[in-house]
């Protein structure tokens, strides 16, 4: 992101209210985005009532903001160049306001995914580079240190008070009344911002990268979409009558995002040698380091976008437990992320940058091997607070070193234009982990409800072909499931029975899940042999 800074110093001679009413306004702004994506990851079972969502469905719409987020954070940075950081502060929370009473009152969930979802993305990428280029052009000094403190404290508070909040809500009122809430909220975050300073910014003399836009927002959308629809479209045979030359169109999308992507560099790199200013400077690409602090920021939002998926939907449809009770738990999470990521500098500060992540990974992979005894068959045990608490102790330690680890590898100039990308980073990771994590978890369901109904002695040969023959059977409650075998099977024992497998299955599918999470720390522990081999956190 490239942010220009004002001529002439803003606050000068303020003091009191006057001196730090833009940075409440700008910490209310930052609240909103993070307020929009946890509310939506704590609401599976309102999802369900409202809509009759299905858990790809769900998983969508936990994917869908990252993911148009992480796709045009960089050009939210170019944008506010062009029109003005205050002007895009007022557009991207206006946004953000209609996003949220479009959630409210949906009557789909495609209107939901499609709709509300993609224009808080949308949101998104305008409010949250505006809101960073604020703090750098409204403080100065020691005054812009404290203000970036407070922007890094509240993402810390937020992420453990957002899920409570809507937890509440959704309990007490429901999901329209929440959603509605954040629209009000919103929009007071759009009137404070009209009361912002004007900052004069040097005229932007660059070619705006529209073609760069336009290939990174279409292959991410693919690439991402393609892993969402394994487990309704299939991952080779199709589970559905939409199909490519007989295959499941899954496994095509991936790979034609995955091309376009492939063009974006190519084009990035020409543009760039044309004199444009490109949405990914050669700079960063041939940086080592620069691509593994990248990676490493992608990594953290994994985890969190990966856990709050996985997690919410056992706990919610499985144990049964409500919205605020889950936000509870994710809460363990929060609270281990904020160990994690301010004990490292305040303890470890003498261990290296590589010592550190390889530290991080490892106690991430133990918060995940613990989480196997935080779930049962029937719903979750005393196992999953203390797995995630530890979980997001590896994931602070890591957030402590990844943002570092990019800006420390660039010139001054490079790291500030740097926080655009990071932020794409940290968005298009947590789309990448509801993806993988859980299309890993809702694929193998299938497989694993089949392969063991027809390894049950108890059933009879129809009801095992009547479950076999299913194209696909869903992630859902046991009241749920039983609703759904009254329908398929005749005889009230042989339900019970089904209904019995289905529930150790849903917990194998989870435990599929998390092996593969804790291979994705093993791949990390390998990427860390590119980290710097000393601490980042001294001054010396």
């Amino acid at each position: 992101m490239s942010v220009s800074t004002p001529s002439i110093p803003i606050q000068q001679e303020h003091n009191g209210l006057a001196k730090w009413f833009p940075l409440i306004v700008l910490l209310a702004a930052q609240f909103s985005t993070m307020a929009d994506n946890s509310g939506l990851a704590i609401s599976t079972d309102a999802l369900i009532a409202l809509h009759g969502a299905t858990m790809p469905q769900i998983q969508m719409a936990n994917a869908m903001y990252p993911l148009i987020a992480g796709a045009g954070m960089i050009a939210g940075g170019l944008i506010g160049l062009i029109i003005g950081w205050k002007r895009q502060m007022i557009i991207g929370s206006g946004m953000l306001a209609i996003a949220s009473f479009g959630a409210a009152f949906a009557p789909s969930m495609e209107v939901l995914n499609y709709g509300a979802r993609v224009g808080s993305g949308l949101g998104a990428c305008l409010l949250i580079p505006a809101v960073l280029a604020n703090v750098a052009g409204i403080y100065k000094g020691k005054d812009q240190a404290i203000a970036f403190s407070a922007i890094a404290a509240l993402v810390g508070l937020a992420s453990a008070i957002t899920p409570l909040l809507f937890g509440f809500i959704l309990d007490f009122a429901s999901f329209k009344v929440a959603f509605m809430g954040l629209g009000v909220y919103c929009l007071l975050v759009m009137f404070g911002s009209m009361k912002l300073p004007q900052l004069e910014v040097a005229p932007f003399k660059g070619k705006l990268d529209v073609i760069g836009i336009a290939l990174a927002g279409i292959g991410l959308l693919l690439f991402v979409t393609g892993l969402l629809k394994i487990s309704e479209w299939g991952l080779v045979a199709p589970l559905t009558d939409f199909s490519i030359v007989g295959l499941s169109p899954a496994i095509p999308t991936v790979l034609l995002g995955g091309a376009v992507l492939k063009a974006l560099m190519i084009w990035e790199r020409r543009f760039e040698a044309n004199g444009g200013t490109p949405l990914l400077p050669q700079s960063y690409v041939k940086n080592p380091q620069v691509v593994v602090g990248l990676v490493l920021c992608a990594t953290i939002f994994l985890l969190f976008g990966a856990t709050g998926f996985i997690n919410v939907s056992y706990m919610q449809l499985v144990a049964g437990m409500s919205a605020l009770a889950s936000g509870m738990a994710l809460c363990a999470f929060a609270l281990g992320m904020m160990i994690g990521s301010l004990g490292a500098p305040a303890k470890l500060s003498h261990l290296s940058c590589q010592r550190i992540c390889q530290l991080g990974f490892i106690v991430a992979a133990a918060g995940t091997a613990l989480m196997f005894l935080g779930f049962t068959a029937e719903g979750i045990t005393f196992w999953q607070y203390i797995s995630l608490l530890i979980f997001g102790i590896g994931a602070g330690l890591l957030a402590s070193q990844a943002s570092i680890v990019v800006t420390s590898a660039l010139s001054d100039r490079e790291a500030q234009q740097s926080g655009g990308i990071q932020a794409t980073s940290r968005n298009v990771g947590q789309a990448f982990g509801v993806a993988i994590l859980g299309s890993v978890m809702l694929f193998s369901l299938t497989g694993a409800i089949k392969s063991n109904i027809s390894e049950h002695e108890a059933l009879s040969a129809e009801t095992k072909q009547i479950i076999v023959e299913q194209p696909s059977l869903p992630f859902v409650s046991n009241d749920m499931a039983l609703g759904l075998m009254e329908d398929l099977i005749v005889d009230k024992e042989e339900q019970r029975i089904v209904i019995q497998v289905m529930a150790e299955s849903r917990l194998q599918s989870v435990q599929y899940a998390l092996m593969t999470l804790i291979l994705l720390m093993m791949g990390g522990l390998a990427l860390c042999s590119k980290l710097p081999q000393r601490s980042l956190m001294n001054n010396e």
